[in-house]
């Protein structure tokens, strides 16, 4: 039996109180969303585009957005259909990929309400450093330190307990991967060492990550180990 709904909600982040904090980073294109259960897609940049998995895509001029607590809503007569969009900063997990989005996006259309997820994920990762509490369920030695920082330009760098770490990361549709990391080269206590050989082991391996209901990210790898960090 299908879901109704393919998109679950968490928390609001603060990162995403604007939609401008949640744009797609391309400067053409304002908001890109996507929902399941019916499939449809839209995008709204230089031009309003609409479409449902069979139907007939709709294409209009951008109205006037209007934002009423913190919700941006827009309101167009396109192809002589009546089209209402809402899009709410706040975290929205695909339930077909597992991605989540900073946007939760609704579309009024025909007497249908669409629910679905938009914006770009990496908004999620970036911003302030993120410091980690977990390491596969052994917590982390007491008074040190593991760090996560993602970059615009596509790089992750931090502390992986006793050295400085740097690695590239990428985000697909299905999710996010990590290379190869390369760190300095000090030498620490064997229980740091140990710590920073499991970080460094499992984020290597991540294919997805996570925002947790109360905002904390979880990295994700193939085998279901995984690195919880917070703000």
């Amino acid at each position: 039996m299908s879901r109704p709904l393919a998109w679950r909600l968490v928390a609001p982040l603060a990162l995403c109180a604007t939609l401008s904090a949640c744009a797609t980073g391309d400067a053409a294109v304002t908001l890109r969303a996507h929902g399941n259960e019916p499939f449809w897609s839209l995008e709204i940049g230089r031009v309003l585009r609409f479409s449902e998995l069979g139907g007939r895509p709709l294409e209009g001029a951008v109205p006037e957005a209007r934002t009423l607590d913190g919700v941006r809503r827009y309101t167009a007569t396109v192809g002589g259909r009546l089209l209402e969009v809402a899009a709410a900063p706040r975290v929205c997990h695909d339930d077909m990929s597992g991605m989540p989005y900073p946007l939760a996006v609704s579309v009024a259309v025909d007497g249908r309400r669409l629910q679905g997820c938009g914006g770009d994920p990496a908004v999620l990762l970036r911003g302030a450093e993120w410091v980690v509490e977990d390491i596969d369920g052994g917590g982390i030695v007491d008074r040190s330190r593991v760090t996560l920082n993602f970059r615009a330009d596509g790089r992750l760098d931090g502390r992986a307990s006793c050295n400085r770490y740097t690695a590239s990361y990428a985000l697909s549709g299905e999710g996010l991967s990590v290379g190869r990391a390369a760190s300095t080269l000090m030498a620490c206590v064997p229980a740091l060492m140990h710590q920073e050989r499991r970080f460094l082991d499992v984020l290597q391996g991540v294919n997805r990550f996570e925002i947790g209901e109360t905002g904390e990210l979880r990295l994700i790898d193939a085998s279901g180990r995984r690195i919880v960090a917070r703000r």
